[in-house]
Formats: C-alpha cells, structure tokens, sequence
C-alpha cells in the first residue's frame, strides 16, 4: 500500500510540471475537443449512445480498438480514418510532453538528493 501512496504522490508532482508548460495545456485541449468531436460524431451518425461514441472514440485514438464497435455507414469509416491518423499525433505529443515532465522531476530529485 505504501508504495501506491509514493507512486500518486510522485505522479501529482508529474503533472504539476505538465500543467505549468502551455504546449502541454494546447495538447491536452486538443486531445479533449479531438473526443467530443468524435463523440459527437459518432452519436449523430453512427447512432451510438454519448457513453459507447465516447468509448469508441477513447479507443480509437488510443489505437486499442476491440473491435465490439465499429463504424458501420461510409462516413463513420471515413471520418474514423482521418480521426485516428489526427489522434495518433496528438495522443504522441500527450506521452511525449509526459516523458518529458518524469525526467524534469527526476532530475530535480536527483539534485535535491545531491545537496
């Protein structure tokens, strides 16, 4: 249990560096309007609930992709091919700029221990 508590504790100061950069801040907005896009998208067309359009579009950009739901209409298969090479780059960018703030901290853990 102790170790779970050091691993939230660690990851709440991995996100206070992510939330101080702005190119974290554009990424992540656009990951949000990239799911309500697709979640209403696939609600409107595909005729899914809001909860299964958005778990599709979770999945999708994620590149998952159970296969339980899928587009059926040649729109659906359209749009989903251009939102998936879209989401692809902006679910990169999201582990990207994550890396990039665990290796901030742990340099700063690093250079506290060194002091």
């Amino acid at each position: 249990m102790i170790p779970f508590f050091i691993l939230m504790r660690n990851m709440y100061h991995v996100l206070r560096i992510l939330f101080r950069q702005d190119e974290q801040k554009a990424v992540m907005l656009s990951g949000a309007f990239l799911l309500a896009v697709g979640m209403f998208f696939y609600h409107s067309v595909e005729q899914l609930s809001y909860l299964d359009a958005l778990y599709f579009s979770v999945m999708t950009l994620t590149t998952v992709g159970y296969g339980d739901i899928h587009p059926v209409t040649p729109i659906g298969k359209i749009f989903t091919m251009g939102y998936v090479l879209l989401g692809i780059g902006i679910i990169s960018a999201l582990i990207v700029n994550f890396n990039r703030a665990l290796k901030e901290f742990h340099a700063k853990k690093d250079q506290a221990k060194q002091k």
